[in-house]
Order: C-alpha cells, then sequence, then structure tokens
C-alpha cells in the first residue's frame, strides 16, 4: 500500500500558486510525503484508495463542490472520510455551515450579530415582503444564494419595482434557498472602511483589511488592533469556530456606520482564497500564506505522529518596520 501523510484536493488552474509550492516543500522538511489530487489524478486516486493501494493520513481539501453529491471531488472526500482520512475541513460540517440559510440562524441564536436577512425557500421564489420586512432590508439590499461562495449570484438591489436582480440569483441555481440581507456600510477609522477578512487557523487568528470591492488586503498591525479596540474581531471569529465546529475558515466582519457594531457579512468560507500579493494583486499577504502552509504541515506531523494539540487562541499580527529614531 502507498502511504501519502498529506493530499492536497486542487482545481488546476494552468499555474502553480506560491501556496502549493510551498507546501511541498514544507511536507519535504517535515518527512511527509506529499501527494497533489487535480482533476487529471482524481479518479485513478480514488480507485486506489478503495481497493486499499492508495492511503491518505491528511486531506486538505480545495476543490470539492460539497452541496454537489454528483460532483467528482465531492464523492473523493467523502470517500477519504469513510477510510479514516482526517480531511480538513470535515464535509458534513462544511455542508451544513456552508447553508447560510441554515448558518443565519446558528449565528444568530449564538449572539453573534447578522445583517437583517429574509430567507426565501426554493418553493416560494416569488412570495412577497412583508411592510416589516422591507423596512428591514431598506435600500439598497443584497441578494444572494443560500449555498453560494466568493460573492457568485451576488446581486445589489436599489429599486423595489425592479426586481430582476433576484430572478438572476435565483437562476443561478433553482434548487437553492436565497437570502434577501441589508446592506452593511462600513464605519470609517482613519480613512479606512472598517471591512475585514478575519481567517482561523487551527486557533490561530490573522486578520486583514479587506475591500470588497477589489479584493485587495492588508493584514491589520498591534498597533491598529490596539487603537481601534477591534478584540471583537477575534472573539467573533472564535465563537464561528466554535459554532460550526470548523477549524479552517475565514469570515467578513464590518464595522456597521448605522450601529456601530461589528456585523459578519460572509459567515465562513472553508475554502478561501491562498493566491498571494506576489502573484496577483487581490491574493492574501505573502506572510500569511506562508503561515498558512507551516500551520496545516504541522497539524499533519502531529497527526501522523499522533501527538496532542495544545488548545488555545493567539492573534497574528505583521512584524513592525523598526523607524531610524529607534522606535
Amino acid at each position: 500500500m502507498e502511504v501519502y501523510d498529506f493530499g492536497f484536493g486542487w482545481i488546476d488552474e494552468g499555474q502553480e500558486y506560491m501556496f502549493a509550492t510551498v507546501l511541498r516543500k514544507e511536507c519535504a522538511a517535515r518527512g511527509l510525503r506529499f501527494l497533489m489530487v487535480d482533476e487529471k489524478t482524481v479518479g485513478a486516486i480514488a480507485e486506489g484508495v478503495k481497493k486499499d493501494k492508495i492511503k491518505i493520513r491528511f486531506f486538505l481539501d480545495l476543490a470539492s463542490e460539497i452541496t454537489d453529491e454528483n460532483n467528482e471531488f465531492t464523492r473523493f472526500v467523502y470517500l477519504l472520510k469513510d477510510s479514516g482520512t482526517r480531511v480538513v475541513a470535515d464535509p458534513d460540517r462544511v455542508k451544513s455551515a456552508q447553508d447560510k440559510s441554515v448558518t443565519h440562524y446558528t449565528l444568530s441564536d449564538a449572539g453573534i450579530d447578522v445583517p437583517f436577512t429574509v430567507v426565501v425557500r426554493n418553493w416560494e421564489p416569488a412570495r412577497r415582503l412583508t411592510e416589516y420586512e422591507r423596512g428591514g432590508l431598506g435600500l439598497p439590499f443584497v441578494v444572494k444564494p443560500a449555498s453560494g461562495y466568493g460573492q457568485r449570484g451576488v446581486k445589489v438591489v436599489s429599486n423595489w419595482m425592479s426586481l430582476a436582480e433576484i430572478a438572476e440569483v435565483r437562476a443561478f441555481d433553482p434548487g437553492d434557498n436565497f437570502l434577501l440581507q441589508e446592506f452593511v456600510s462600513p464605519k470609517k477609522l482613519d480613512g479606512s472602511s472598517a471591512w475585514f477578512r478575519v481567517f482561523f487557523i487551527f486557533g490561530e487568528i490573522m486578520i486583514c483589511w479587506w475591500n470588497p470591492q477589489n479584493g485587495i488586503y492588508r493584514q491589520l498591525t498591534l498597533r491598529e488592533f490596539e487603537r481601534y479596540r477591534l478584540s471583537p474581531l477575534a472573539r467573533i471569529a472564535s465563537e464561528i469556530a466554535s459554532v460550526t465546529n470548523i477549524e479552517w475558515f475565514s469570515c467578513e466582519i464590518a464595522l456597521s456606520v448605522k450601529t456601530d457594531r461589528y456585523i459578519v457579512i460572509d459567515y465562513m468560507n472553508d475554502q478561501f482564497d491562498v493566491s498571494s500579493q506576489s502573484q496577483r494583486e487581490a491574493g492574501v499577504p505573502d506572510d500569511l500564506v506562508l503561515l498558512f502552509v507551516q500551520r496545516l504541515t504541522e497539524k499533519a506531523w502531529m497527526y501522523k505522529t499522533e501527538r496532542g494539540l495544545l488548545s488555545y487562541r493567539s492573534i497574528w499580527f505583521p512584524r513592525m518596520k523598526v523607524r531610524d529614531e529607534g522606535i
């Protein structure tokens, strides 16, 4: 039997991301046998797993469409889970948490602030909104599929008389529920929009300023964290991890100018972007990509060697540049 310590599910985009390159190197440095699984190899590898010719101990899934049971990668991930592989993130937990029509209420019941939302079930797409719902949504408001991700199918509606945007979202996946949500405008903090992308990686938290218009990241500094009293961002990410029981995800959180409260905009993305800023402008800061890889390979090594993990929370900040005056 061929045994691999780290499997990586990936859709080939015609170029090798820094994330994948460094992942290979880190696995080699830790003595972990690495296996890339893409759309060209997933079928043969699945057959090997079924016939007990291949064993994968630890697997990072960045390829499946977990709500699509006919997706080849989805079936492969469940095959791995059933064979005893440690899958990140667990497909059953993701399947539940990825449905925003479910997670919305889960987070709300846990006391986490979410936008005012109307859930429209797939069997009632044409139902009329009540006056209360219209008042809560206001104009503009956002329409999104319950199981969408990466802003796919998301539309902003600015006119009650034109529901073409809703029809577009409905057509994106006719069998899905969809959400109508109030449009959250972020507060300004010394000129920067208080809109953040927070990464939760096995108990460790990395916070970035994030621009939803152009996708540009900038890692939050310790000085900014203290100056703007942003500790609620870490608390909210930790609470999302607790209620979803998922340990590898990102979320979007904005400080609302209307309520002065932190609102979770995008609840949980287990297959978040791992492209780096050195490869594209809207990529994740390179230092964070390296940190993601280090924590993943450390987790896989501990799983292989059956070493226990400490239970803790930590927040990562970029190193401050030393000024000439020594400050």
